[in-house]
């Protein structure tokens, strides 16, 4: 591996390791060890970036491992007769390596009496005080933990796969995400808490189940699940926690792929019918009719995945005789319903089938009294083929700062005289690239007025209920094949319309539309448009 290759990522690298160490020093030798074996490493990498990162992490979990070298003792010594445990760093004493692992593993109300009374010689009653508890809590509490340290050393370590082989959960949310892109930044790059969720999914598991899992110390396990209790991620049942949210696994997702595809190719036409008639009459509307054709097929693009997505939710609420979920206020001002899916870390998306499937929700970025304009609102669909692409250009740039420099480009606005921060400029020739831009100084996507958005959506909403009742007969009969496996202590708490999966039917109808060329789709852009309220008539 050459090392320019390697040095591009080392900013990314040492944010990320920053994030989980909290000191600049314990960051920077976790990334000098990163770069130590990245440098010996034999083999070609197809993702440099990503295999750092695995790198990091497992070097990360091994600091923590080091980190948390414990004394060696004897846990037969009765509290009343203790003295300091005399401290003895022999790394070749078996022994004493497994004791520290149990003190490690300890919960921390456990471990806290246990280091400062054998470790320290600390007096009982000191303890007490300090802790503001009575005496014989104290002494209940070293000989618990003294008893659960001696379970630890005669059972064998059964570490589940997250120990070994940790997983990758990505974690999107429908609503409102938080002032700090809540949900997802509570786990963004930090495989610990990621893989605590994914362990913790299935059952509810106590903090020390958790760590034994992991093979991981309690106490750093102990942090990371009360950051994501703090950000309901987690729950709690009694001294048990548990993942909030479903979590879906890429095998089960292609059955379900393979399952909404085979019900669009066998009702394509009766579908298609409905959708014809549909962008039909929203093609003869004056709003088309003064776009170019490319933009007229875009903005026909997203109006058609607005009907599919109203409509296919309207006929699973029919379905299910559900009522719409509310979605809860979240810290740091968040309204949102999360979801998960994990993956391995080496997981080859390109190569993954359902990925040219994928969709979501729309998504907006809204913006009042933007340089001069009453309002400008960029409206993004999810979806594949090249899912967000026009987001990974040499600066990464969500759809609030593209909304801004659509608006500026779009009115010729000098860009010294907005504020605007000139380094997204370089993301200029990727837009282009990606079809976002026609060039410097042209917008190639839809941009219409707010009252010219009302009127398109005026039809689609015309069209939902019809398209709903026809979507719920055809799928009626299918509804087992749609349902996600649940764990049973989450049924009660996941919305009964989330329980199933009807995420792949927009878009096996949409590329099902292009292969049969119902669809003259020539951008491979997720559908967008740009609603502008300005009192200016350029396009």
């Amino acid at each position: 591996m050459h090392l320019p290759e390697i040095q591009n990522h080392m900013d990314y690298l040492f944010k990320v390791a920053l994030k989980k160490c909290g000191r600049f020093n314990e960051a920077e030798d976790l990334v000098q060890e990163v770069l130590l074996a990245a440098l010996q490493y034999p083999k070609e990498i197809q993702d440099i970036k990503a295999w750092l990162l695995m790198v990091l992490n497992h070097k990360y979990y091994d600091m923590l491992r080091k980190k948390y070298k414990l004394p060696i003792i004897s846990i037969d010594v009765l509290p009343e007769e203790a003295e300091p445990w005399e401290i003895n760093e022999d790394e070749e004493n078996t022994d004493a390596s497994i004791v520290r692992r149990e003190v490690a593993y300890l919960a921390d109300k456990y471990r806290a009496v246990i280091v400062r009374h054998y470790f320290y010689g600390e007096k009982i009653q000191d303890i007490a005080k300090d802790l503001d508890i009575p005496k014989g809590t104290v002494l209940s509490r070293l000989s618990c933990g003294r008893e659960q340290m001696r379970k630890g050393l005669n059972m064998t370590e059964a570490y589940e796969k997250q120990s070994y082989q940790p997983e990758r959960l990505d974690i999107g949310c429908s609503g409102t995400p938080g002032l700090n892109s809540e949900p997802w930044s509570v786990v963004e790059d930090d495989l610990l808490k990621q893989n605590i969720l994914i362990t913790a999914y299935k059952e509810p598991l106590t903090v020390v189940e958790i760590a034994r899992s992991l093979g991981i110390p309690t106490a750093y396990v102990e942090n990371a699940v009360n950051d994501l209790v703090s950000a309901e991620l987690m729950s709690s049942l009694g001294n048990k926690y548990f993942t909030d949210f479903e979590i879906t696994s890429p095998e089960k997702m292609l059955e379900k792929l393979d399952t909404e595809i085979a019900f669009i190719d066998g009702h394509y036409e009766e579908i298609s019918d409905i959708v014809k008639e549909y962008n039909k009459e929203i093609a003869n509307t004056d709003v088309l009719s003064a776009l170019s054709d490319e933009k007229a097929e875009k903005l026909k693009y997203y109006f058609t995945l607005h009907l599919f997505s109203s409509a296919a939710h309207m006929a699973m609420k029919n379905l299910l005789s559900s009522d719409t979920e509310e979605y809860p206020d979240r810290p740091n001002g968040g309204k949102w319903i999360a979801y998960g899916a994990k993956y391995p870390l080496d997981f080859d998306f390109s190569k993954y089938r359902a990925s040219k499937y994928f969709y979501g929700g729309m998504r907006e970025a809204l913006f009042k009294d933007f340089l001069g304009a009453k309002s400008i609102n960029l409206k993004v669909y999810d979806s594949q083929p090249q899912l967000n692409k026009y987001q990974r250009g040499p600066v990464y740039m969500d759809d609030e700062d593209l909304a801004k420099l659509l608006y500026i480009i779009s009115r010729g606005i000098p860009f010294e005289a907005t504020g605007f921060e000139t380094m997204f400029l370089e993301d200029i020739p990727h837009l282009i690239k990606c079809g976002v831009l026609k060039d410097n100084s042209t917008v190639n996507i839809p941009m219409i007025t707010p009252d010219e958005y009302k009127a398109l959506d005026k039809i689609r909403a015309a069209h939902t209920k019809d398209f709903a009742d026809k979507l719920g007969a055809l799928i009626k009969p299918i509804l087992p094949k749609l349902r996600l496996d649940i764990p049973k202590h989450l049924e009660k708490r996941i919305g009964e319309i989330r329980k199933y999966h009807t995420g792949f039917f927009a878009m096996a109808f949409v590329r099902k539309s292009i292969e049969r060329r119902d669809f003259d789709l020539k951008s491979s852009l997720p559908p967008m448009v740009f609603v502008v309220d300005d009192n200016n008539n350029i396009r």
